[in-house]
């Protein structure tokens, strides 16, 4: 199955639209070594159709800075989230955290995404929320499974050395898988 028959699956199901971006087509997607799962995507994701560091926001914006600085590239990469769908205001303004049931509902859709992945060497859970997949995805695959900070400025600003253990993760992983 490919990926952009999976969101074409998840609208469907769920009588979405526009509120399910696509996946970047820059990257490697079906063909990627990596897969990084995110929270859910943001207003400037569903903006542009696709979950992508080349977004509008300061996150997507630290995420490809970082990963460029690793030296992983774009075809080594797929970025998707845990709840695939937008999970903000009415309005399109302001994303809010995923609860419980939103996790529930968006990881039935990662055993589609990993069966559509040759490749795939390693997941990594990008942010806290993202985590709370693990159990169900140490379930579905040998991939490594590893976790690093969000890209957002609020980790950032909470954690100033975020950015750089980021990069020194993508770096062991580059080395290593």
């Amino acid at each position: 199955m490919t990926f952009a028959t999976i969101v074409d699956l998840i609208k469907t199901d769920r009588r979405l639209g526009k509120e399910v971006p696509g996946f970047d087509p820059c990257n490697g997607n079906e063909k990627a070594k990596y897969l990084f799962l995110l929270e859910a995507p943001g207003p400037k994701a569903v903006e542009s159709g696709r979950i992508s560091f080349e977004n509008p926001d300061p996150s997507a914006r630290e995420f490809g800075k970082q990963l460029a600085t690793a030296g992983i590239s774009r075809s080594e990469i797929a970025i998707w989230n845990i709840v695939p769908w937008y999970i903000g205001n009415s309005d399109g303004t302001a994303i809010r955290a995923a609860d419980g049931e939103d996790v529930r509902e968006g990881i039935k859709y990662l055993s589609l995404l990993l069966a559509s992945m040759p490749n795939l060497k390693c997941i990594i859970l990008v942010g806290g929320a993202a985590r709370r997949a693990h159990m169900f995805l140490s379930r579905l695959t040998t991939a490594r499974i590893v976790s690093c900070h969000h890209p957002s400025i609020r980790v950032v600003n909470s954690n100033p050395l975020a950015p750089e253990e980021n990069v020194e993760l993508f770096r062991f992983l580059k080395a290593t898988t």
